[in-house]
């Protein structure tokens, strides 16, 4: 096992100005959003924690009642006694780059953390015994737990609410199509208050066949003409996802792409027509038929990277049942943790994130076959977590002689809307894909 003698990262220097910097201006210690535990120097987040307690309680941050608490706590002489803090404020250059110094100390925290998660996952790299895909979505695990953590911690106060509130309202008063991304269905996004909001977990159920994956796609290619998706398939490879598309440009049945041995005219369309369209959408693939494993890790650090590099407006995930997160005693509390994981990620990346579901098979005993909330399959986690449930019902899915082409997308839950409404699309089988009914019967 590899061993090192390296000193852990910390600045002295940058860790006395942090606090010196509150000591000559009480403010500071709002702007800055550090934890005692960002601090390596002991003395120093000890004296941290204090000031954090002082600031909660209402009381003045100074050396006089920094020095009463932590004699109060028989800590005082621990930290230097209270010369300690004449020190703080003489090695403080300004107290105006206070946020620069707690951006050091933040982020050689990040560095120690990073280290602890390294020793760890080292450690069961060498377990002999060791459940290697269990170790490998614990390490996803770590990593994650730690990027969440490498920004701090904020309290939004009164006084912040109101400014980033006024902000939004502006945004949204200035904006012709709100903040809301369209999904290209106009009676849909009317219902749902103009899209997908960010930060939203939304939940789209079917029963097997009846074209959640199709649904997916078109949502994706419409959001995906203007701005960055991520389509995150461990049901179909891109390949596959891709006929869908080609069919679609040309206009022709999918079995003709899928079948090969093309006409000329075919492979003219597809090279000239197709290919170009589908390279000018801004839709990454993350294929795990190309892989081991498709756990909610996976899907959040690669979300995370596009958006970093290149932003990112949606994820899309299809579909829930196969996400390979090992959590819990049964497959109840695994997907809850899939399910609050996928809505943190929502909420984190500031986007909306759009996963299929599957159904279980209680709606098939019902005369009205159409879905209800207790048909997903673990309902009561998946239920919960969402911020919406669409579910997709056709009369033709359940009645062989009709011909009717009509889906239903049924607004079962919205948390910030009326609930129960059933939305009509066209359902294009040959192309598959949706159209808006408003167009296709105007």
């Amino acid at each position: 096992m590899m061993t090192t003698d390296k000193l852990q990262p910390f600045n002295e220097e940058a860790e006395s100005a942090v606090l010196g910097s509150i000591l000559i201006d009480p403010e500071m210690i709002k702007v800055i959003s550090l934890l005692p535990e960002d601090f390596y120097d002991e003395r120093n987040s000890t004296i941290y924690n204090v000031m954090l307690k002082l600031k909660t309680e209402g009381k003045g941050v100074n050396q006089i009642t920094i020095a009463q608490m932590l004699d109060e706590q028989g800590k005082l002489e621990e930290v230097g006694g209270a010369g300690y803090f004449s020190h703080l404020v003489a090695e403080t250059p300004t107290s105006l780059d206070c946020q620069h110094y707690a951006d050091i100390v933040q982020n050689l925290s990040s560095s120690r953390r990073l280290i602890v998660a390294g020793k760890t996952i080292e450690e069961m790299g060498y377990s002999a015994n060791g459940d290697t895909t269990a170790n490998i979505a614990k390490a996803d695990k770590l990593l994650l737990d730690l990027r969440k953590t490498a920004g701090g911690s904020h309290i939004i106060t009164p006084e912040e609410r109101d400014k980033i509130l006024a902000e939004r309202y502006t945004t949204l008063y200035s904006k012709q199509q709100g903040i809301a991304i369209g999904t290209g269905l106009i009676d849909l996004d009317r219902r749902l208050g103009g899209g997908l909001f960010p930060g939203d977990m939304i939940v789209l159920g079917a029963r097997p066949g009846v074209g959640k994956t199709t649904m997916l796609e078109c949502i994706a290619n419409h959001i995906g003409r203007d701005s960055n998706v991520l389509f995150c398939s461990a049901e179909m490879n891109m390949e596959s996802l891709s006929d869908r598309d080609v069919a679609n440009q040309l206009g022709v049945p999918i079995e003709v792409i899928r079948y090969g041995n093309y006409e000329d005219d075919v492979i003219t369309q597809i090279i000239d027509k197709a290919l170009p369209w589908i390279s000018g959408q801004k839709i990454y693939h993350l294929d795990f038929t190309r892989s081991y494993q498709i756990t909610t890790a996976n899907i959040y650090q690669s979300a995370y990277e596009i958006k970093e590099r290149y932003g990112l407006a949606m994820v899309v995930v299809d579909y829930l049942s196969l996400l390979t997160d090992k959590y819990g005693n049964n497959n109840n509390e695994r997907v809850g943790y899939i399910t609050r994981t996928l809505k943190e990620m929502s909420m984190t990346l500031e986007i909306p994130l759009l996963v299929a579901h599957q159904l279980n098979r209680a709606s098939e005993m019902r005369p009205d076959k159409r879905p209800q909330l207790q048909d997903l399959r673990d309902s009561g986690n998946v239920e919960q977590d969402a911020d919406i449930v669409l579910f997709l019902y056709r009369d033709s899915y359940y009645k062989k002689d009709s011909d009717s082409n009509i889906t239903e997308i049924i607004i079962a839950k919205q948390r910030q809307g009326q609930s129960g409404i059933k939305v009509r699309v066209v359902w294009d089988e040959k192309h598959q894909t949706y159209r808006n009914l408003a167009k296709e019967y105007q």
